[in-house]
């Protein structure tokens, strides 16, 4: 009975540890699932968190892709736009080569007024206002060459034998220039030949041996083809070039003022910029004008260092001095003796009254034997020879008595610039400019009116107070 009791204990004991024992692992095992669950939960989430993270890294990578596509794209295209250039580019024609030696750019244009009328005061006057046009016109303008008191291509020497070509060039700045000489080497080396278009430029109501060609009206119009014996005398067969048109232009009338001028300007600068006209390497100018048909431009082209320094030579030997300026063309021949004479009595005079001793004589009469110092001078008569032999009974000096350009004076290769009309007239006049005292020539002894003499009076009103000068200009 005893045992039977206590197995009945020991059997509910043992079913009591069993059912606690159950009950732990159900609850164990709850648990586990609950934390594998939980641990999955977790393992979503964070690849969920990093999934999302990854997007928005994806995002933003490919918002700032798609931000700096155009500069990526820009760089690309610029690179590929840079490879098909180069590859296209590479290597220079041969004629690119040369534009680049003469020009720095693959493509050379220039413009070249090749001739003026007239002697050097004018002549100095057309060159500049032709150089303008160049940079309204994006050209290189070619410098001609100079020689016999001219300015154009026939000339033997280049642009710096009479002229400051460094201050000259300071004068239009942004302008881009070339010398003759090498305007011509260029053409010699191209291996296509230049293209050209001729351009004449016009005074109309002259009179002159142009005046076939005179129009009303102001304009462009179509011109006539050079022939062989006209390119020659102008010396453009000199220059190798395909002239494919020739035009003319017109002023229309004879006297322009200043307004006029800007229209004619404007009418050339438009011309020349218009196709096919614009095309063209080469723009030839061929100016016929005797008068100036742009817009004035008061500086004068300032002389070279050689002529300036020699000039101050004889100046300095010479002052105080009364300069006579005797421009014997155009007056009466049969009045040169009586003219003469009235010259002396007049030099007399001043020498007495301001007690000048020194005497500079400046002429068209060919002091230095040859030709006239004047190429429109061609009658030199009896009479002219009488007057200077006459006016020797006062003492004065020359160029040639003071020793001008004696270091080049007899040198062969300027030896037709000294028997004419030459570098010496240049000399004459700013001799002229500095004296004490000057005198002209009266009418019926010279030509009263020239550029010549004008340029010498403007320069010394100006130079009247600051150097005490006598007088500006007086007649004999």
């Amino acid at each position: 009975m005893w045992l039977e009791f206590v197995s009945k204990q020991y059997y509910i004991i043992f079913i009591f540890i069993i059912k606690k024992i159950l009950l732990r692992v159900i609850l164990l095992t709850f648990l586990l699932w609950n934390l594998v669950n939980i641990a999955l939960k977790l393992g979503e989430q964070v690849s969920t968190d990093s999934a999302t993270e990854i997007i928005s890294v994806h995002n933003t990578n490919q918002e700032d892709t798609i931000n700096s596509s155009p500069e990526i794209l820009n760089v690309y295209d610029t690179i590929q736009e840079n490879t098909i250039n180069s590859s296209l580019e590479a290597p220079l024609t041969e004629d690119e080569k040369i534009n680049m030696k003469y020009c720095h750019e693959k493509i050379c244009k220039f413009v070249f007024p090749y001739f003026h009328p007239e002697q050097e005061s004018r002549a100095n006057i057309h060159a500049r206002l032709y150089t303008q046009l160049a940079k309204p016109i994006n050209r290189t303008i070619v410098i001609s060459n100079v020689g016999s008191s001219r300015v154009q291509a026939c000339s033997k020497y280049p642009f710096d034998f009479y002229y400051d070509m460094k201050t000259f060039k300071n004068f239009y700045p942004g302008a881009r220039f070339i010398t003759q000489e090498k305007f011509l080497k260029w053409i010699q080396e191209r291996k296509i030949k230049p293209t050209a278009q001729h351009f004449w430029m016009i005074q109309d109501g002259r009179n002159d041996n142009l005046s076939y060609r005179e129009k009303k009206v102001k304009g462009l119009y179509k011109g006539v083809e050079m022939g062989r014996r006209e390119k020659n005398r102008y010396c453009l067969d000199k220059f190798d070039l395909n002239i494919t048109d020739y035009k003319e232009f017109h002023t229309g009338i004879k006297e322009l003022n200043e307004f006029d001028r800007k229209v004619m300007f404007n009418l050339v600068i438009n011309s020349l910029k218009s196709p096919p006209i614009a095309e063209s390497d080469v723009i030839m100018i061929l100016n016929r004008s005797p008068r100036e048909v742009f817009p004035t431009i008061d500086k004068v082209i300032p002389y070279s260092p050689r002529i300036i320094k020699q000039s101050k030579s004889i100046i300095n030997k010479l002052k105080p001095y009364i300069a006579i300026h005797w421009r014997m063309e155009q007056g009466d021949p049969e009045l040169m003796p009586q003219c003469a004479k009235r010259l002396v009595q007049t030099v007399k005079k001043i020498k007495k009254r301001y007690g000048i001793k020194n005497v500079y004589f400046a002429s068209d009469f060919p002091l230095n034997g040859g030709k006239a110092q004047s190429q429109t001078f061609h009658q030199i008569s009896k009479s002219h020879k009488e007057a200077i032999k006459i006016l020797k009974q006062i003492k004065f000096d020359t160029w040639i008595s003071l020793g001008g350009f004696s270091q080049i004076r007899n040198d062969p290769r300027y030896e037709t610039e000294f028997k004419g009309s030459g570098i010496h007239g240049i000399l004459d006049k700013l001799v002229c400019i500095n004296a004490k005292y000057f005198l002209k020539g009266p009418e019926g002894c010279a030509r009263t009116s020239s550029t010549f003499t004008s340029i010498i009076v403007e320069e010394r009103e100006k130079l009247k107070d600051e150097y005490d000068l006598i007088n500006v200009v007086s007649k004999w």
